[in-house]
């Protein structure tokens, strides 16, 4: 009895990351609906926006962003949801699909990839804090800004869910309230929406490359979206909860950067509403949406690491952290963008093979309590996620994140179909 309370003790801690997340800690629709929308709302997004600009109309923006993230919110709804069903992780939900040895593999590289891109995150947040205020001293300075935004973006990962909920529930409405604030300013600088309908778009982007945009710039988030979901009450909470977080949120960025430039010529929204003379707004915008995404990126992958390694999942977030914002501060880990470029690859399919396992192989319910009687090794996933990988790299065609998931989760079903086959005629 004694032991069971020493483990339930240490759970919190840890955020549930190796078990499912108890009926009693889960939480309400707003609180994950705030998470996730501070997970979609980042400085990607604006430069997504800035990138439609060149070539697509208002209406051909809107398109965009409402496709690219019905599509977003489709695949990433339905792993939210199995993760509100079940309580676990996406690097949880995959050892059914890959094996008790298998997903560790999977964790692995959604926790090299997630790490990958908080430190360049972090190193892209001292740059654009030191060209935004030059002359603000030594707290400016590239490596001082990257490495006090990198212990920032720690310090929320470090108490789990709970930090990121703290945080959203501040920053998310701050966020909406100060960058509305710097688009309408935007837009009465150039005569209000009658001047802005005027502006025409210069550039050769088309509104299916526009839609790619939206999609790539964050697929590898969505097929996370079951770290925030595990916390929802129900998969109600969790399909609601995706939705504002996308649909809302990522569009809501993605349009502002679009907006901002247009009518400034600079889709940096924070750097168009200093030049606006919005400098306390603008440096709250900066902060508030790089910290709200990149503690959720540390986040996703100390959960990945604590399937893998002994060590607590909050120990975990220092080490990752403080290492993170050191290769971030000095630049190092820009050299690493391509091969994150190439793990990235390998994140959606994974989620396509968790999707087909989970709600076609298994009919939507898994046996948790009787995890470990799992094979070790699930070979049948490994061979789609190798063919899906494949697909990403070669094929230029289409959405590569989509493309991955897609046959990731078809050569799955196929594969598993067979071997049942096999079973039940006794081979």
């Amino acid at each position: 009895m004694a032991k069971n309370s020493k483990t339930t003790a240490q759970q919190p801690v840890d955020d549930y990351a190796t078990t499912r997340v108890p009926v009693e800690a889960r939480r309400g629709t707003f609180e994950v609906s705030m998470v996730a929308s501070g997970f979609c709302i980042a400085m990607s997004g604006l430069f997504t926006g800035a990138s439609m600009a060149a070539g697509l109309t208002l209406t051909q923006a809107l398109i965009a962003a409402f496709v690219g993230n019905t599509i977003l919110s489709f695949f990433g709804g339905l792993i939210g949801a199995a993760g509100a069903r079940e309580g676990l992780s996406s690097s949880r939900l995959s050892r059914f699909s890959f094996g008790t040895q298998g997903f560790k593999i999977v964790s692995m590289v959604l926790a090299l990839t997630m790490f990958g891109w908080f430190s360049v995150q972090v190193g892209f947040f001292g740059n654009t804090i030191n060209a935004m205020f030059p002359n603000a001293g030594v707290i400016t300075r590239v490596p001082v800004a990257a490495f006090w935004g990198g212990i920032l973006m720690l310090l929320t990962a470090y108490y789990g869910f709970k930090g990121l909920s703290a945080l959203s529930l501040v920053a998310v409405p701050m966020i909406a309230i100060t960058a509305t604030l710097g688009i309408f300013y935007a837009i009465r600088g150039v005569g209000g929406w009658t001047g802005m309908m005027t502006i025409e778009p210069v550039g050769s982007v088309t509104l299916a490359q526009g839609i790619v945009m939206v999609v790539g710039s964050f697929a590898a988030g969505a097929s996370a979206q079951a770290d925030i979901t595990r916390y929802a009450k129900d998969e109600k909470a969790a399909w609601i909860s995706t939705l504002i977080g996308y649909m809302l949120a990522n569009s809501f960025i993605i349009l502002a950067g679009y907006i901002t430039t247009l009518a400034t010529g600079s889709g940096d929204l924070p750097r168009a509403m200093l030049a606006l003379g919005l400098g306390i707004p603008s440096l709250l915008v900066l902060i508030a949406a790089q910290w709200t995404t990149n503690d959720n990126n540390l986040y996703t992958a100390s959960l990945g690491l604590a399937n893998i390694i002994k060590i607590s999942r909050s120990n975990i977030v220092l080490i990752l952290g403080i290492s993170g914002s050191i290769l971030g501060a000095f630049g190092m880990a820009d050299y690493f963008i391509g091969w994150l470029n190439i793990l990235g690859i390998g994140v959606p399919p994974m989620a396509g093979i968790i999707l087909a396992d989970y709600f076609v192989v298994n009919k939507g319910k898994y046996d948790i309590e009787s995890d470990e009687q799992l094979p070790a090794w699930n070979f049948n996933a490994i061979i789609a996620w190798l063919i899906a990988g494949v697909v990403g790299y070669f094929v230029k065609w289409g959405i590569a994140s989509l493309n991955t998931l897609v046959t990731a989760m078809i050569v799955y079903i196929i594969l598993m179909m067979f071997v049942k086959k096999k079973k039940e005629e006794g081979i």
